[in-house]
């Protein structure tokens, strides 16, 4: 067992970290915006007798002629404007593959089978492996134990938890965690325990050590919300979330920090511009302060921003400190992190539903919380909370599926790391076979899907006719890499499901002129398709 680290409040961050600017023109107005027990049965969340006649083991398939000249008419005048603005005729690859749900598994194929950098994509893969293995009534738990005795009010031992991996994240509450942690204090007190005599321990187990993934984004990069670190405890997917209220021009916004009983000390001040200023605020954490300075505009009522936190563990013990102070719990010995802390009687256990976690996923494109129910398959799979626990237990999901594995290398449930490979072909035939198990698992997953026109990462993408409410997919980005896969409903009823992942050289405005365009179009043929 290693030894005790207490958590202190003077922690502090090895390494550089960046303000973050937010730049926004004054006419942009308005509110800008687990782990799972141990498998003890065979892996398989789910019955999969319907995945066994996957899609890879159908026979060949002729394309369909017309929509392939289109995608690759389309695909060529994207490439040339690339060239147009400065990229190397050899340094572009767009891989397509669009298969008929129940009917041709090869509608149309560009270079289909050579494994690419999938960005954001990796995340339809990391949510299908879930709910296929763990399935989607599964839980993330944190389980709580002591074999210490409760005596008058008093625990008089250690409080132990076990990390489960729990982002404990709810997209619709600003940042707050309270009602997340509610159950824990609930519990205790129906233990009659008011004060622990020891202290809590955080059994960090196989989850590792938070810190920068393979191939992240340099270190500059990692005060975002892109960035946050993962680990076996955390809250707010290991986050911190400023709130700002604009005030009367001239005065100090209203600012607030979330999750609650943070732990930093709050630095800077926001103050309220005219009318149609530029707003323009720069948050940090860097413990033991949390930095939030800058200018609003009086007619920015709100405005709210997440950033990453150094360590979600430090952040998790903060926050579930002030919680059990609030509730008039004492603890004596304070927080301390472990591994490897012997079994002790178990005494509740936190849980926090899989399923809460697929929108975040998919329609918002969350990395963090991505990331977290990788490594908490892992967990649950293989008893490794680690990413390669996490990358076995994909691989059993799509092998059990029948899916061919050939190429895929993934690192990451996100996406965000640029050493991820996997193809267009593979993608596809996912998205196939995860649609064709039906029931829970087919309509929890592909409704987590944003919605062309409609919500989260595609709200503002093929907003018109034939496309708007009629794709389902993820987008995908990450310097030299556009990605979107999903479902497209044509216009005469069918289903298809489709990938396209392009590579190209990291030149500015190349995803927004060229790739982003070229992805919207070839939906559009899609939608189009008669048969």
């Amino acid at each position: 067992m290693e030894a005790r680290r207490r958590i202190s409040r003077a922690a502090t961050w090895a390494g550089p970290l960046a303000l973050c600017a937010v730049l926004v023109a004054g006419a942009l107005r308005g509110e800008p915006r687990f782990a799972a027990a141990p498998v003890e049965r065979e892996p398989g969340g789910v019955e999969l007798e319907a995945a066994l006649s996957a899609p890879e083991s159908a026979s060949p398939s002729v394309p369909d002629r017309r929509l392939s000249e289109r995608l690759r008419k389309t695909i060529a005048a994207a490439k040339a404007e690339a060239v147009r603005r400065g990229a190397a005729r050899g340094e572009l690859q767009v891989t397509v593959q669009v298969r008929e749900l129940s009917g041709n598994p090869n509608l149309a194929s560009v270079d289909a089978d050579r494994p690419l950098r999938p960005a954001s994509n990796m995340k339809l893969v990391t949510t299908a492996a879930a709910l296929v293995l763990l399935g989607p009534d599964a839980t993330f738990d944190t389980r709580f134990e002591s074999s210490a005795p409760i005596r008058a009010g008093v625990l008089e031992g250690d409080l132990v938890l076990r990390a489960g991996g729990d982002p404990l994240f709810d997209p619709d509450a600003g940042g707050a965690v309270a009602h997340l942690l509610a159950p824990v204090s609930a519990e205790l007190a129906r233990l009659g325990v008011r004060r622990v005599r020891g202290a809590v321990v955080l059994d960090e187990g196989a989850f590792p050590e938070p810190g920068p993934g393979p191939g992240w984004p340099p270190a500059g990069q990692h005060w975002s919300e892109s960035c946050a670190r993962v680990a076996g405890f955390s809250v707010n997917a290991g986050c911190l979330t400023a709130l700002v209220e604009a005030g009367r021009s001239g005065e100090a916004a209203a600012v607030r920090v979330q999750p609650a009983g943070h732990g930093l000390r709050r630095v800077g001040t926001v103050r309220t511009g005219p009318a149609r200023s530029t707003l323009q605020v720069a948050v940090e954490a860097r413990p033991p302060a949390v930095t939030v300075r800058g200018a609003v505009p009086a007619d920015v009522r709100a405005w709210s921003a997440r950033f990453s936190h150094p360590d979600p563990v430090e952040l998790f013990a903060e926050v579930l400190a002030s919680e059990l102070a609030a509730a008039g719990v004492e603890i004596d010995g304070g927080f301390v992190r472990e591994r490897g802390r012997p079994p002790e009687q178990g005494l509740f256990v936190l849980h926090s539903p899989l399923a809460a976690t697929l929108v975040p996923i998919n329609r918002d494109s969350n990395n963090a919380v991505a990331d977290q129910l990788f490594l908490a398959t892992g967990q649950a799979l293989t008893g490794r909370g680690d990413r390669a626990g996490g990358a076995e237990a994909t691989r059993t999901a799509l092998e059990r599926l029948g899916l061919q594995t050939a190429g895929l290398v993934q690192v990451d449930g996100s996406g965000l790391s640029r050493d991820n490979r996997v193809t267009a072909r593979q993608i596809a035939a996912l998205l196939e076979v995860v649609a064709g198990l039906g029931g829970e698992v087919a309509s929890a997953y592909l409704e987590s899907l944003a919605v062309a026109g409609e919500s989260g990462t595609l709200a503002r993408r093929m907003g018109d006719a034939p496309t708007r409410g009629r794709v389902r997919a993820k987008t995908g980005w990450i310097a030299g890499t556009s990605a979107l896969s999903g479902v497209v409903e044509t216009l005469s009823g069918r289903r298809l499901v489709f990938s396209i992942l392009v590579a190209y050289p990291d030149i500015s405005g190349l995803n927004t002129h060229c790739w982003k365009p070229m992805a919207d179009e070839l939906c559009a043929h899609m939608a189009r398709w008669d048969g």
